[in-house]
């Protein structure tokens, strides 16, 4: 877990980014505000790929700072990891090179850039992505993959979806966005979020082993956020927080 705060940072830590590392591969699903810098102080290795669930800045926007690392800071010796975006991703990620009045292939020097097909699994290495649309504000793709020793399920951000839950079922750990205190936040409008009874209910529904929540506000009382999924997944419950790590054999 390299950060896990919703769309403002919760105090100490980055919005959403998690590193999966198996064999030689360093494969970081989501890239939001702050991760840039846990990068930097932790250093795991150099990455092989990056893989981008959607668009909204808490998931994606320190692609920005990290790109400028391996065009012209101290990685720029690494490999050029891969990049796989939602369709949509190379326009987009053009664009915003060009706000700064940028090259639009100044994302292509650093990493080699791609987009994934969400109706297709994408094989990394001994991993395979699979995907489903969400319920969210703008596209968004929740993930499983599987790797020869377990399946995690990703829910990026979604509010209550049976095309997640089918995509999540018999997994070894859900990672679940709850950012809602309670169900009702969002019902002047479409919901695009979860809160921690939904994504414990998601987690029950999937048969997931174990449930890690994540995109939680530390203003919603993270004690309280807990006791909540616990009352309906009976499963291990966690709460995302920086360093947390799991380890599958």
């Amino acid at each position: 877990m390299l950060g896990g705060s919703a769309a403002w940072p919760n105090p100490g830590q980055a919005a959403s980014g998690y590193l999966l590392e198996t064999g030689e591969r360093r494969i970081l699903i989501d890239c939001g505000s702050g991760i840039a810098g846990v990068l930097r102080t932790q250093d795991p290795g150099p990455l092989s790929d990056i893989v981008i669930s959607h668009f909204h800045a808490d998931h994606w926007f320190d692609l920005v700072p990290l790109h400028f690392l391996h065009l012209y800071g101290i990685w720029k010796s690494r490999p050029r990891p891969a990049v796989h975006l939602p369709p949509g991703g190379r326009e987009l990620v053009d664009r915003v090179a060009s706000v700064w009045n940028g090259s639009i292939e100044s994302f292509d020097r650093a990493f080699d850039v791609t987009e994934y097909d969400c109706a297709a699994p994408l094989e990394l290495g001994g991993l395979r992505f699979t995907f489903s649309p969400t319920t969210h504000y703008c596209p968004c793709y929740a993930m499983r993959i599987e790797t020869s020793a377990a399946a995690i399920g990703y829910t990026a951000d979604t509010a209550p979806d049976d095309r997640v839950s089918d995509l999540v079922t018999d997994t070894d750990l859900l990672v679940a966005e709850a950012s809602l205190s309670r169900a009702s936040d969002d019902d002047e409008g479409p919901r695009g979020h979860m809160a921690p009874d939904e994504a414990a209910t998601l987690a029950t529904r999937a048969r997931a082993s174990r449930l890690l929540l994540t995109h939680v506000p530390v203003e919603h009382d993270l004690g309280s956020v807990l006791s909540r999924a616990q009352r309906v997944f009976k499963g291990p419950v966690e709460v995302a927080r920086p360093g947390l790590r799991y380890r599958f054999n």
